[in-house]
């Protein structure tokens, strides 16, 4: 493959950072702006290149050493000093929104992570050989086919949940099973209860597996799921202990959830974002809350309303709700199994507040019609991609003035981020 020499001028968007090559954009990870490096290009075409970093030349005074050697496959950003993280994410999140408005929005507030490694609620590995071996793996960021082994689990999750990981990895290796029996692990750990689970994905029905009764385990299963797809889906469970999901606690409310079930990766920031949501409500008669997931932004609300409404497309998550809204005492809580943009709009209709979390893909764009038909007296738009958030927001701009904004460094070490927009009827 071809190598080149550059230098890098600034980070966008996704996080890569950009520099100029013979007339072509040339994007990279690991690499910051100022250095200068030697890359290999994985990727051509007609005005840009994708590559991947061979060696830096001239590093950067915002440098730091990388906590781990797969870094650029989980967080990429492990290589920038942490004030430089953060005012990177502030300014990318003013640009992007900037972008998709055409409105100059300054964020009222940004709030850093207090934990940069440890933090994550999930984690998802693969399955590869090193030094004849199972171990865990993760892909290298855009090859799919090549991996990296990792002989310590992931620095974004905790001791305690790297040793059960490694735990059962030990099991596994002592049952003789190989890459070729195996899909993935995932363990998801509530962090302010510290109950723990993991569920194991197999290719294969007829394994001979070993006892996973790990201590520090509140619950485990092992499932087929479809080698063919990249999706691991519990399509039979063949073996299973324990409960099938685990309880957490934020800002006062139990919140119960499933393997499959989102749930927000980082509880301590979470909690502040629920903070910052409940200083943008007020007493009134009716809240909505739109993929509303198991319940855990609207029943932080319950005390505000005479009723809130939450509406969630997966059956599970729909379960998990209505558990939560009864271990918490929420009878005011009541929630609909529906695709947002198949949801009776009706249910909009004389809204105080309406709560958004959708996925990166952003809302509907019937769902966005809706809105703007029925226009809810408060919108709470609370977004991991504030791509799809800005373009979403753009329309709410024609009748709605922005109140509040803020950005809550949920993912840090990574180019993500979760942002705020509170909108106010104009």
């Amino acid at each position: 493959m071809k190598e080149i020499t550059l230098e890098f001028k600034k980070i966008v968007g996704e996080g890569k950072t950009l520099g100029r090559h013979k007339g072509k954009v040339v994007f990279a990870y690991g690499v910051l702006p100022g250095e200068t490096a030697r890359v290999r290009v994985t990727l051509e075409k007609r005005n840009f290149m994708e590559t991947e970093l061979i060696e830096v030349l001239t590093p950067s005074p915002k440098r730091i050493p990388p906590k781990e050697d797969h870094y650029i496959s989980c967080s990429p950003w492990q290589i920038m000093d942490y004030a430089f993280q953060a005012e990177t994410k502030k300014g990318l999140v003013e640009d992007l929104l900037y972008q998709t408005t055409k409105e100059t929005i300054r964020l009222d507030k940004f709030y850093e992570a207090r934990q940069l490694f440890g933090y994550r609620t999930k984690i998802e590995y693969s399955f590869t050989t090193e030094n004849g071996k199972l171990a865990f793996a993760f892909h290298k960021r855009g090859n799919y086919r090549d991996m990296y082994a990792l002989p310590r689990g992931c620095a974004l999750m905790s001791d305690k949940t790297n040793a059960l990981a490694l735990e059962i990895l030990e099991r596994l290796n002592q049952a003789g099973l190989t890459p070729a029996d195996l899909k993935t692990l995932i363990l998801r750990e509530a962090k302010n209860t510290g109950e723990c689970m993991a569920a194991l994905f197999l290719k294969r029905k007829d394994l001979a597996l070993p006892e996973f009764k790990v201590e520090g385990l509140t619950g485990f299963m092992a499932a087929y799921s479809n080698p063919l797809s990249p999706m691991s889906t519990a399509d039979e469970v063949i073996s299973a202990w324990g409960n099938d999901f685990i309880t957490e606690k934020a800002g006062g409310t139990l919140l119960s959830y499933g393997f499959d079930c989102f749930f927000q990766n980082n509880m301590e920031l979470f909690e502040t974002a629920l903070q910052e949501i409940r200083a943008a409500s007020f007493k009134c008669e009716k809240i909505i809350d739109l993929y509303s997931g198991v319940g855990a932004i609207g029943l932080a609300l319950r005390d505000l309303a005479d009723k809130v409404y939450a509406v969630e497309a997966v059956p599970n998550s729909v379960k998990y709700a209505q558990l939560n809204a009864a271990q918490n005492n929420a009878a005011n809580f009541e929630i609909l199994c529906s695709m947002m943009e198949k949801a009776d709009a009706a249910l909009l209709k004389g809204a105080d507040i309406l709560v958004l979390d959708p996925p990166r893909a952003g809302l509907h764009q019937k769902v966005v019609k809706n809105i703007m038909e029925l226009l809810p007296g408060k919108i709470i738009y609370l977004s991991c991609n504030p791509i799809t958030q800005g373009r979403d927001a753009a329309f709410f701009l024609e009748k709605y003035n922005l109140v509040r904004s803020a950005a809550f460094d949920f993912y840090p070490n990574t180019p993500h981020v979760e942002t705020l927009l509170v909108f106010e009827k104009n």
